[in-house]
């Protein structure tokens, strides 16, 4: 059976009753959009990894506990993914705050500058999300980061689109004066 052909509601059925091939091909269609939402919430690429293997986990452990119809695949991930970045956050609430020196900062003259330069604003981008309240920060990452619509990242956070709409409102309000500052430096 090809197994790029499966739907994502298969992969979980199979997955629910052991299959260690269905779960390695929901791992490979959707790590980088847990990791993208995970580090969209954490400023640490090392946390976000962290989170990312804890969501899969999850995942494979609650397989069966995922209910066809109820809510699709992706919607029941990233709310995985919610929580760990939750769970996360209160072990680490003194650590949340603290600014992430590059990665790559040494291999900046190899790199050139425009990809440095680049790497910095994404650095300063995630500093700024980190100003925002968890809720805040969740929204924005879904429906910016992760290009969710307002109904699937209300979903997501199980709320109504009314309060992610003021979340989201809260969140621009607080990250203008931060992002205009960034804009008139470049």
């Amino acid at each position: 059976m090809d197994m790029q052909a499966v739907t994502d509601e298969e992969l979980m059925a199979r997955t629910a009753r052991g299959d260690k091939q269905a779960f390695d091909m929901l791992v490979k269609r959707h790590m980088q959009r847990v990791y993208a939402t995970a580090r969209g919430m954490l400023n640490k690429k090392p946390d976000a990894e962290d989170v990312t293997q804890d969501v899969f986990t999850r995942v494979w452990v609650y397989a069966a506990r995922w209910r066809a119809g109820e809510a699709a695949v992706t919607t029941w991930m990233h709310r995985i993914t919610m929580n760990c970045c939750y769970d996360h956050l209160r072990k680490h609430s003194n650590d949340a705050k603290k600014t992430e020196v590059p990665d790559d900062m040494a291999s900046s003259e190899k790199d050139g500058e425009a990809k440095y330069a680049e790497r910095q604003k994404n650095a300063r981008v995630r500093d700024a999300l980190q100003l925002l309240p968890e809720r805040q920060r969740m929204a924005v990452t879904l429906c910016y980061l992760q290009e969710l619509t307002n109904a699937e990242a209300a979903g997501v956070m199980e709320i109504h689109i009314k309060a992610l709409e003021g979340l989201l409102v809260r969140a621009r309000r607080t990250l203008r004066p931060v992002l205009e500052e960034m804009r008139e430096a470049t």
